[in-house]
């Protein structure tokens, strides 16, 4: 059982403090989280504890031994490891492979593969991890390619597992097994560091909650005294509003979009999207649940005018628009927030100014005489979205790539919604943003349905779509397995459909 004392650390990025003199201490064989908006210091914190980062200033204790940790090895050394985010793993190679690499058995001078993979056998059984250690890794659902990662830290006896936002990529039934697995190491007395978005997770598998602020930190909390709402508002520094969905009747509701028999290709020729049919009325969110990689992208793309359709139709408003460019979809009241802000709904380079106006440039309000660009307007538009959305830049003039995460999707939701669409197609709207940030957009696209405009949200985030959608529809291996309204859906059924299908 090994317990850490964070003291002091500071971490300067330049002129950044990223993290500013934070003391903590975490107890042996427990769940500490860390939460805090974007940009709070909790993966900078977790980094320089696993050796990525080296702290300006500050130590680190272990079972009250000072220790110099400077890379990720001597981390490791002392029992400390991490499951990233975005796994590093080998997947040409087999699971055993995988997680005995750089730290490989011998027989004399030969990799000894049988006691590689009875070591590896023995940790999953032990922890209950249900692997099988001669799977090739690209053959594992994503789900089971973390369990790989955990496996790599056992083998090198971590007791100390530190988890960055780990339930990202996950299903809601990949959630509960990851929780179990937490859970059967605490009760071995491992130490786990545990960082999410999602309040309700953090509550669900915490025995102690640290909220930063600004690099600083703010309260440590026993789970008992806990909830959503003050860890939200210590987090933010005020009170947090949460937006509730009104019911509308759907008698009441018009049709907006139609997609009929929609068959979509994937990048290798296959078919993502299968024979798929959907109708989106005005006033009405419906939202797309799905494990990551079920066609979700390539939906996207065919239904914003990204990705030539094989066969089936799409009408907005009775008009087909299956084959029109996105420029004159947005034309026809069609706004789109796309899944990847930086490659898609931006342009890093370019000024905040020139993103405002993407895809809507040649609007006359934009132009003098219709051909010149009116900087003027453009200034005071740009300046306008800014102050309302809350965008937090220098000026108009920086570039749009050096913006937060989180600024980043303020902006774009911004230029979108600003154009008052009669559709809105928008992917992973809240992907990395903070508390804040997420009531903040999610308000908007509650205001956007009580205006009578039609929505269509894809998100992998199974709360996001159960608490603001009328309607969900879950996809399964590119197929619409089922459309469930707003009062049957819930997170067992959907999470079933998820995973099986029908």
């Amino acid at each position: 059982m090994s317990s850490l004392f964070i003291s002091a650390l500071t971490k300067n990025f330049g002129k950044l403090k990223a993290v500013d003199n934070f003391s903590l201490e975490i107890a042996s064989g427990t769940v500490h989280s860390l939460v805090g908006e974007n940009g709070a210091g909790k993966s900078t914190v977790v980094k320089c504890v696993y050796g990525l980062y080296s702290p300006t200033s500050g130590s680190f204790e272990l079972n009250k031994q000072k220790i110099s940790i400077k890379t990720p090895r001597d981390a490791m050394k002392y029992g400390i490891g991490m499951v990233h985010q975005h796994f590093m793993l080998v997947p040409s190679l087999p699971v055993y492979k995988n997680v005995v690499l750089g730290d490989e058995p011998f027989h004399g001078l030969v990799f000894d593969d049988k006691q590689a993979i009875e070591s590896v056998a023995s940790l999953s059984s032990q922890y209950g991890l249900e692997i099988d250690p001669l799977a090739p890794v690209h053959s594992l659902p994503v789900g089971i390619q973390q369990r790989v990662e955990i496996l790599k830290l056992l083998y090198r006896k971590a007791e100390i597992l530190i988890f960055d936002e780990p339930t990202a990529v996950l299903s809601p039934k990949e959630i509960d097994g990851l929780f179990s697995i937490i859970k059967e190491f605490r009760k071995a007395g491992k130490t786990i560091i545990f960082i999410a978005h999602n309040l309700n997770e953090v509550l669900a598998i915490s025995d102690v909650i640290t909220v930063m602020r600004k690099g600083k930190h703010i309260a440590t909390l026993p789970r008992a005294e806990a909830n959503a709402e003050n860890l939200a508002s210590l987090m933010v520094g005020h009170s947090v509003h949460i937006p509730v969905l009104e019911e509308t009747s759907s008698h009441e509701l018009k049709s907006c979009i139609e997609i009929k028999n929609l068959t979509v290709l994937g990048d290798r020729h296959q078919e993502a999207i299968k024979d798929f049919s959907l109708e989106v009325h005005k006033g009405e969110i419906v939202g797309i649940a799905g494990i990551t990689g079920n066609g979700q992208s390539e939906l996207e793309e065919a239904i914003s005018g990204l990705r030539t359709v094989k066969e089936g139709q799409i009408f907005m408003g009775g008009k087909d628009i299956t084959y029109l460019s996105p420029l004159k979809r947005r034309r026809e009241g069609f706004s789109y927030i796309p899944e990847d802000r930086i490659k898609t709904g931006l342009a890093p380079l370019a000024s905040l100014k020139d993103n405002a106006l993407l895809g809507y440039q040649y609007k006359s309000s934009f132009l003098k005489r219709n051909f010149f660009q009116n900087f003027p307007a453009i200034k005071k538009f740009t300046q306008n979205l800014m102050k309302q959305y809350n965008v937090m830049a220098a000026n108009e003039n920086i570039q749009a790539g050096t913006l937060s995460g989180g600024n980043m999707q303020r902006l774009v939701m911004a230029r979108e919604l600003e154009q008052a669409p009669e559709f809105l197609l928008v992917s992973q709207p809240t992907r990395g943003v903070d508390i804040g940030g997420i009531s903040f957009i999610h308000d908007r696209l509650l205001s956007l349905r009580k205006d009578g405009k039609a929505i269509l949200l894809i998100s992998a985030d199974l709360d996001e779509v159960l608490s603001l959608s009328d309607r969900v529809a879950v996809i399964n291996r590119g197929t619409l397995v089922a459309i469930l309204p707003r009062k049957e859906a819930n997170r067992t059924l959907i999470g079933r459909l998820m995973l099986e299908g029908v």
